[in-house]
């Protein structure tokens, strides 16, 4: 079967989306010829000479570059609504249904959020987040038209896909409940421990803590400055802890998205000033040098179930306290201290007992270890595969 694979390429300030599709597509390069299939590589035409050298001497991929995008953003918009309703002919396909066409694919698979706008097509998808419909509240889900936004995405996307691929049961409970997608559409795949946490070696982690200008065994928080990563219930639980007498300092890593004002004053409103720092983003080589260093990750968003920065905790030697979302026991076993995201109080406590317990921190950070390693990227591009070969015998039916 001839399958498209939709890769959007995000920038590495994006986190969490960067470091999910660069590690997968590197798992996916390392293991593709073991599928029977062939792949076709659909990128943006700036990328294609990348991804071309990356695929040398996989005899079963090609690269696959769309054309050049022509119209602003906006008006591409338009003429994508325009085109639908229009039931549109080839003159208007989008440019991932042109590249389907010429290559005469079969079936697309994205590997991550990705606007599928070649209906012509079946398709995989992703589903790790659909928080907007639980905690439609937050300003990043919910300001301006983003409610919308999101809403208008999930409903055509997931409802119209072949397979849906989500991280969790609890994750695919939610997919089945808000959108109606039945069960056997749907196929769980635990999000994979990035190899970069895997293979993170232990060499200058003194000399670059040193240059970033922090000290071991502070907390440990690596999120983007959203409301719904909850920084500031973390600084009241930092209060509490001081309060006590544990003088932990809290490193913060990660993008403003519009909340970081909003932290900086409450760290100032909480006079922990000299006990915050705020590092913005940093490479992969001093986020592992970060967590080799921590005391304790403290990793209390409010949005789930699916999340990286814990598997990447578990396998650079990091204990974990995390916060006790739906499925987030599924995803993290009994690996970490799981503690509810909306009380200071109880983050405070399970930070406290991670720093007074040597024995308990040990028994994390062993089963962090195996949990790790348990299910890697290969693992879950394989799955993918045999959700390719389940539907060749459904897609050979027709041209």
């Amino acid at each position: 079967m001839r399958v498209g694979l939709l890769i959007s390429n995000p920038p590495p300030s994006l986190g969490g989306g960067y470091t999910y599709q660069q590690d997968l597509f590197g798992c996916f390069l390392e293991v593709a010829a073991e599928s029977r299939h062939e792949f076709h590589i659909i990128c943006e035409p700036a990328y294609a000479r990348d991804f071309e050298a990356a695929a040398a001497g996989i005899p079963n991929v090609s690269i696959a570059p769309m054309a050049a995008a022509l119209t602003p953003r906006p008006a591409r918009s338009l003429l994508r609504l325009l085109t639908r309703a229009l039931q549109y002919q080839s003159d208007f396909l989008s440019r991932e249904a042109r590249v389907g066409t010429e290559r005469r694919l079969q079936l697309l698979w994205s590997l991550g959020h990705y606007a599928h706008e070649a209906f012509d097509f079946p398709y995989i998808t992703t589903a790790l987040d659909i928080q907007h419909r639980i905690q439609p509240w937050f300003p990043e889900v919910s300001r301006g038209r983003q409610w919308k936004i999101r809403e208008d995405y999930f409903s055509d996307y997931l409802r119209r896909a072949a397979y849906v691929v989500a991280g969790t049961k609890e994750g695919q409970k939610e997919i089945e409940l808000f959108y109606g997608v039945l069960p056997k559409r749907i196929r769980v795949l635990p999000l994979a421990t990035p190899r970069f946490a895997l293979e993170g070696a232990e060499r200058d982690v003194e000399a670059r803590l040193a240059a970033l200008g922090v000290k071991p065994g502070y907390l440990f928080y690596p999120a983007q400055f959203w409301a719904h990563k909850n920084h500031v219930n973390l600084l009241r639980a930092l209060r509490i802890l001081h309060d006590f007498g544990l003088q932990y300092e809290l490193v913060l890593v990660g993008s403003d998205h519009g909340n970081e004002a909003h932290v900086r004053k409450a760290v100032a409103d909480l006079g922990l000033e000299q006990h915050v720092r705020f590092l913005g983003f940093v490479p992969q080589e001093d986020l592992v040098a970060l967590y080799r260093g921590a005391g304790a990750l403290a990793f209390v968003t409010f949005f789930g179930p699916d999340n990286l920065p814990p598997l990447e905790a578990f396998a650079l030697g990091c204990p974990v306290v995390a916060s006790d979302l739906p499925g987030a026991a599924e995803q993290l076993g009994d690996a970490a201290l799981l503690v509810p995201p909306d009380k200071p109080e109880g983050i405070a406590e399970a930070l406290r007992r991670l720093h007074d317990d040597r024995g308990l921190r040990e028994t994390l950070l062993e089963r962090g270890r195996r949990r790790a390693q348990s299910w890697t990227g290969k693992d879950y591009i394989r799955g993918v595969f045999g959700i390719i070969d389940e539907f060749d015998a459904v897609r050979r039916c027709w041209e």
